[in-house]
Formats: C-alpha cells, structure tokens, sequence
C-alpha cells in the first residue's frame, strides 16, 4: 500500500510538471488593444529574437451563440531595432503583439523584416501580415525585393516603387528564390521585368535599398 502511494504520488508530481512546463511559453500579458490606434506609427527594420504567447482572448460573442476562433492566442514579438526607416523610434529592442492564423510559425527568429509599428497610446502593435520579408544584396545590404512595379508594402506612406533597381543578390537566397510552381502563367506574365525565370525556378533580380526608401521619406510629407 505504501508502495502504491508514493508511486501515485511520483506520477501525480510528473504531471504537474508537464502541466507547468506547457504553459511556460504563455505570457500573463493582458491582451493589447488591437482596434483603437493612433496615427503615429514607425517603419524599421529589425528581426524577432523572442517570442509568446498570450492567453486566450475572451471571446466577444453574444449571448446564446457558439464562437468558434480559428486563430491561435495573440503574440508578443520582442523586436531588435537595427534601423529605423521613418517615424521616432528611439528604443534598440521593442515589445510588439500582434495575430495570426498560423501562431508564432509566422514569424521564425532571427529573419530580417521590415515591420510596421503603431501605438494604442501604450503598447506597440503590429499590423496583422504587415511585415514584409527583406534580402540582403551581394554586399549585405538590405533590400525591398519585388515581385513587380506593386510589389510594395501598402502600409508605406508614399509610392516608392519608382526606386526599384537591379540588385545583384546571392542567387540562393531565399527570399529570392522561389519554385516555378510557386506562381501562375498570368504572375509569371507580369514579374517578366523584375525577375528571370527559368524552366524550374524564379529568381527576383529588382528591389529597393531600404537606405533609398529612408532617404526618399525623408524628404517627403505624404
């Protein structure tokens, strides 16, 4: 009998391990408010060098009916500042939330984005999809790449795709590489100017520098 209790015992204390070890990558942040944001924003560009969750979000149903939420909880993206590219971002590391369909595998670690960050008046949001993958050129230097003359992010508050120019990037780079598979005739039709395709494969060779885009909106007032 004794046995049989502190194997009971054992077990129960192996669960309650597990239990704690799940919820270690949910933050106790109380969820941000993702609807009421101010005009002011920033544009930099950083990578995600940590990231959470946070708890569920009460569902906002009416009374009598059933929701159902195909998203995963809101994320908390720690964000390293390696440029800013419009807006006073003073800060080298930011907190950031935002949401997604797919949970935290939207955002892998440690990949150059150029992210749009707007405010509540208190925590930093991210726009949900905004940010925009980056590819560094022959000499490590950030780009925009473009897929066509409109392959640019609709946030930005100006037109820049009259600065996109031939880069020469890596030609394994993966955020210039792509599957012919990947597009249909119709896109494949239209990125003829910005990209050389091949029987097997894409491979962008137009961008914009993000020095001339951070260049370019400073000198305007859109």
């Amino acid at each position: 009998m004794y046995l049989f209790k502190t194997i009971m015992k054992q077990i129960l204390l192996f669960l309650l391990f597990l239990t704690l070890s799940a919820c270690s990558s949910v933050t106790d942040t109380k969820d941000p408010d993702f609807l009421n944001l101010k005009p002011e924003f920033s544009i930099v560009l950083g990578y995600i060098n940590k990231t959470e969750y946070l708890p569920e979000i009460e569902s906002q149903c009416a009374k009598g009916h059933i929701c159902i939420s195909l998203d995963p909880p809101p994320l908390k993206l720690n964000i390293v500042v390696e440029d800013v590219i419009y807006g006073d971002m003073q800060s080298k590391s930011v907190t950031a939330y935002t949401t997604s369909h797919y949970g935290l595998s939207t955002y892998p670690e440690d990949v150059y984005y150029l992210f749009m960050l707007k405010t509540n008046g208190k925590e930093i949001i991210i726009p949900r999809y905004s940010p925009k993958e980056i590819a560094l050129d022959i000499d490590e230097q950030p780009t925009l790449p473009m897929f066509s003359i409109d392959d640019i992010p609709e946030w930005i508050p100006c037109n820049i795709s009259h600065l996109n120019k031939m880069i020469e990037y890596d030609g394994s780079y993966e955020h210039v590489l792509y599957a012919i598979e990947d597009f249909t005739p119709e896109e494949l039709k239209e990125m003829e100017s910005f990209a050389v395709i091949s029987e097997y494969s894409v491979r962008i060779v137009r961008g914009i520098y993000l020095s001339d885009i951070k260049r370019y909106l400073s000198k305007q007032s859109c």
